[in-house]
């Protein structure tokens, strides 16, 4: 089989703000997205397309302590059978005339592909008691809670 992804935009980074900028082809898409406060963003991981890339299956997750060699599908590895990221944004503003969309940030690089946004829905989207590995647990912190 053969399948094929359209990039709808980029993405945008600057000191000042992070925006994702739909090609004018998609931006009626964008109708009624500013009545979202969060969107879940799909992008294309630059630099990882290769066939060696591809064929990483086993990594060592960087940023958790004593973490085990893992499959790339039980961690957030940058290497991929398809190098597909995915972000939960939150959204600052919407612009469909200028077919942007300000967020507050994503951990994509200036002028990364997006492939999809969808929608957050809080109902069908957040797993309030989710099981996961006792080495991934620091990540999986609010923010907040690290902090202190």
């Amino acid at each position: 089989m053969t399948y094929s992804l359209k990039s709808i935009g980029k993405v945008s980074v600057s000191e000042e703000k992070t925006t994702i900028q739909i090609t004018e082809k998609y931006r009626k898409a964008m109708l009624h997205l500013d009545e979202f406060s969060h969107l879940i963003v799909l992008w294309w991981i630059e630099g990882r397309d290769t066939e060696e890339g591809r064929e990483i299956l086993l990594v060592t997750p960087p940023k958790q302590e004593n973490a085990p060699l893992t499959g790339v599908f039980s961690c957030r590895s940058p290497n991929r059978p398809n190098p597909i990221g995915l972000t939960i944004v939150r959204v600052i503003e919407v612009n469909e005339e200028k077919g942007t969309i300000e967020i507050e940030k994503i951990d994509a690089y200036d002028q990364t592909p997006i492939i999809d946004i969808k929608p957050y829905l809080p109902k069908s989207d957040c797993i309030i008691n989710a099981k996961i590995p006792e080495w991934f647990e620091s990540l999986a912190k609010p923010k907040e809670e690290l902090d202190n």
